[in-house]
């Protein structure tokens, strides 16, 4: 199974695991997001992403309302997807989404 996760480092050096939900290529702007839920809460949030050679690559502040608005209607029919295919129905720190699950009840 591939990784899925990423790991966000804040300028103290904090580090802030989060699991990577989707990625995208956004052909009229020709760049590629990933959009991504923080370990052990609801906060979902994305990012440019520009790949680098090993595979760790770098990110990118999303900073305009066009990007945001896309991002956000992606991440609409990503949750109907989950929705419709019955994803946990008791989990709290998913969103109903098993595949990145750190806590379900479903799973204990």
């Amino acid at each position: 199974m591939q990784d899925r996760t990423l790991t966000l480092i804040q300028d103290d050096g904090k580090e802030i695991v989060c699991d990577i939900l989707f990625t995208y290529h956004y052909e009229k702007l020709n760049k590629d997001y990933v959009v991504f839920q923080v370990r052990g809460n609801n906060e979902v949030s994305a990012a440019i992403y520009h790949p680098t050679e090993g595979g760790n690559g770098s990110l990118e502040r999303i900073e305009t309302d066009e990007e945001w608005e896309m991002l956000e209607d992606l991440l609409a029919d990503y949750a109907n997807s989950l929705d419709a295919e019955g994803g946990c129905s008791s989990c709290q720190s998913c969103s109903g989404s098993c595949d990145s699950c750190h806590g379900c009840s479903d799973e204990e």
